[in-house]
């Protein structure tokens, strides 16, 4: 492991809670470096997994099968991003959603037990502290977007946050995360005369 391959890990969780490098070297000498290429699941729905796992490059994303085998995509992760459930690491239970790796994708993992044992002390207990107020306000934004929002105003928001996502990634998975079909996606597109080639997934 360098600290090149975390450095920029490093850099975001310090804007939440400074840190040192003693601090630092704590957490990776409790860690791995995991390496997933582009479309490997990092875990899958069903599985019990209680690996707390930190982007440290890449793009992956948090997802769910309906029982129809439709996808929705529940977030998009980057740098500093949390790659695992929640309640399946609290619990000890199979996750209800599962994670994919949207580019290559390198991980710093560690097991959640370990991580606990760290956030007994400072300044891991106010970063802990910290990481779940942020996954708290985003989920609580996202949940208010969909009840609130149309699927028009959830594109062009999506657009504004996301322009290189927008940009890069296949249409199928835009739409999963918005909710729609990759017509209706189209046809929202249409609407706008914004010129995007048609990917449909296959």
């Amino acid at each position: 492991m360098t600290q090149h391959q975390t450095e920029h890990l490093f850099q975001h969780l310090s804007q939440l809670v400074p840190l040192d490098q003693k601090d630092w070297q704590r957490l990776l000498n409790l860690s791995r470096l995991v390496h997933y290429r582009a479309g490997e699941p990092i875990f899958m729905p069903g599985t019990i997994n209680r690996e707390l796992r930190f982007i440290c490059e890449g793009l992956a994303c948090h997802y769910y099968i309906k029982p129809d085998g439709t996808r929705r995509n529940k977030s998009f992760l980057q740098v500093a991003d949390v790659a695992s459930s929640l309640s399946a690491m609290h619990t000890g239970e199979p996750a209800r959603f599962g994670c994919e790796a949207l580019q290559d994708t390198l991980c710093l993992s560690l097991s959640y037990p370990d991580f606990q044992n760290l956030c007994c002390f400072q300044p891991w207990q106010s970063l802990s502290q910290a990481l779940l107020t942020r996954l708290a306000l985003k989920k609580e934004t996202r949940e208010a977007d969909l009840l609130l929002m149309s699927p028009l105003e959830l594109y062009q928001q999506f657009c504004t946050q996301h322009p290189a996502l927008n940009q890069s990634l296949p249409n199928y998975q835009i739409a999963a995360y918005l909710g729609i079909s990759e017509v209706s996606l189209s046809r929202i597109r249409g609407r706008l005369g914004v010129q995007h080639p048609y990917q449909r997934h296959r």
